[in-house]
């Protein structure tokens, strides 16, 4: 097989390095007289490849402008879009080898990360229908060990009802069970049968927890299948709600296997058989490992009876980007077989229901594929590169440093901010026109011909729409003229 790569002239070294760990294809380079292969447009590429012949295929950067089967209409040869990293340029040839169907449209790296979701879909529907569980839940199956695990979201007891609706529909696609909870010394049995009835009426599995057994019996009653927590202060009084699944969390703050294991054997001796164990994972250095420990008891001797763990303990008590600690907590919660897991999803800690669920799913191939949990086609990679590039330096005649520049700006200003998920713009001089739109570059382009912006104004809203593209895609926030990120490294 012969292939034509096309590459503009910044590339070209990372381009050619790329292809030579390329095996079993004929690859040429050609290097079109354009500096950024990203911004070169594909008439511009058809133009230019007029008269070539003799290729099976021509690969076109995976960041190019438009259509390339303009491309081939010109040479009447088969062209796709290549990687956007030219890293990735074997992976890219190599699919071709293996008849993979890349596409004119969209770049390489888009065709083969769905066709590694696909298998990763197939393997984690293979541990669904092939899993290791305990009981089944009003068809939601409760793993004994993982995989697959399930997952818990416990909602904020301060949420209103408009605020919980969002927040479910936000999360549900992600987690298992929603988790409805009342403040310390609550007894509002209407309020809690209210509450769970309405999320029921979502269409979502609930579970009640609540320090008031009478608040427990009426949020069962009211539709809530799971139980938290029966301890051994309150047994005496969950003989109404053995039809659901009780989670067992003992008030003891020391030998919390022991008692678990104790209130496990008594609850089962009252007739419950839908019982799952949580020991309690304690916050960082207040007792994590230790209680790690009491989780790889209760596997060991109640191997008949599914765990639970309270990531949220970690996750919400450490200053620390959530997605990494979710990651390292799912595979902790793996490596003890404890295939329930608990957390919340808010503030600082948003979006954890979705870390978690892709932190689980990554864990869960790994162990099948019996390696470590990394170059999975699944990650948890947010703010950091799997590798880094190779940073060239840019050809120049002359280098010149430069310091502070105080801006020369126009009359006019403009304020750029997020509304409803859309980066927006507000551009005055003397009227006020309001721009929204997703993609921050055509944002700027409806300005910048709208309105008679100097170029060092037009300088300085990239940036910001670049910052404000950043902080959306982040759920952060986003304040023009502050910095995104507090990097202290000194």
């Amino acid at each position: 097989m012969k292939v034509l790569l096309v590459t503009g002239r910044l590339a070209e070294a990372a381009v050619r390095d790329a292809v030579e760990r390329v095996k079993g294809v004929e690859v040429d380079v050609r290097v079109l007289d354009y500096p950024v292969a990203a911004l070169m447009t594909a008439k511009y590429v058809a133009e230019k490849l007029k008269g070539v012949r003799g290729y099976d295929y021509i690969v076109v950067p995976g960041m190019m402008f438009g259509d390339a089967s303009i491309v081939e209409r010109v040479t009447g040869v088969k062209t796709v879009k290549g990687s956007e990293d030219a890293y990735d340029i074997p992976l890219v040839l190599e699919a071709i080898r293996s008849g993979v169907e890349l596409s004119p449209m969209e770049s390489a790296d888009r065709v083969i990360e769905r066709m590694r979701l696909n298998d990763i879909r197939r393997e984690m529907d293979e541990m669904e229908k092939n899993g290791n569980f305990a009981f089944d839940q009003e068809g939601l199956n409760i793993p004994l060990r993982p995989p697959p695990f399930r997952l818990f979201l416990e909602l904020d007891v301060n949420w209103n009802e408009e605020r919980v609706n969002e927040e479910v529909e936000r999360v549900r696609s992600y987690v298992d069970v929603i988790v409805v909870g009342t403040p310390a010394g609550s007894e509002d049995q209407e309020n809690v049968m209210r509450r769970i009835g309405k999320l029921r009426d979502m269409g979502v599995k609930v579970g009640i927890d609540s320090s008031s057994p009478k608040e427990i019996v009426a949020g069962v009653k009211a539709g809530a299948e799971f139980v938290f927590n029966m301890n051994e202060e309150n047994i005496d009084s969950m003989e109404e709600v053995k039809d659901a699944t009780v989670v067992i969390a003992p008030m003891q703050t020391t030998e919390r296997a022991e008692r678990c294991i104790e209130i496990a054997k008594a609850a089962k001796a009252r007739g419950f058989r839908k019982l799952i164990v949580d020991p309690v994972l304690s916050p960082p250095l207040l007792g994590t490992f230790d209680s790690l420990q009491q989780y790889w008891r209760i596997r060991r001797e109640l191997p008949d009876v599914p765990a639970l763990m309270g990531v949220l303990n970690v996750t919400e008590l450490i200053d620390a980007d959530s997605h990494g600690v979710n990651a390292l907590m799912a595979s902790i919660a793996m490596e003890l077989g404890v295939g329930n897991l608990l957390t919340m999803d808010k503030g600082r800690t948003k979006w954890s229901s979705w870390e978690l669920r892709t932190a689980t799913t990554m864990v869960s191939i790994a162990w099948k594929r019996k390696k470590p949990p990394k170059d999975l086609g699944v990650d948890l990679l947010i703010l950091k590169d799997r590798r880094r590039g190779k940073e060239e330096p840019l050809p120049a005649d002359r280098v010149v440093e430069i310091g502070e520049v105080e801006p020369n700006m126009d009359r006019g200003f403009v304020k750029i901010g997020i509304e409803g998920g859309k980066l927006a713009i507000s551009y005055n001089r003397g009227e006020r026109v309001k721009l929204l739109g997703k993609d921050p570059l055509s944002l700027g382009r409806a300005l910048v011909r709208e309105t008679p912006l100097d170029p060092e104004h037009s300088l300085y809203v990239g940036y910001e729409l670049a910052k404000a593209e950043i902080a959306a895609q982040l759920d952060k926030t986003y304040v023009q003229d502050a910095p995104l990120f507090k990097v202290r490294r000194s």
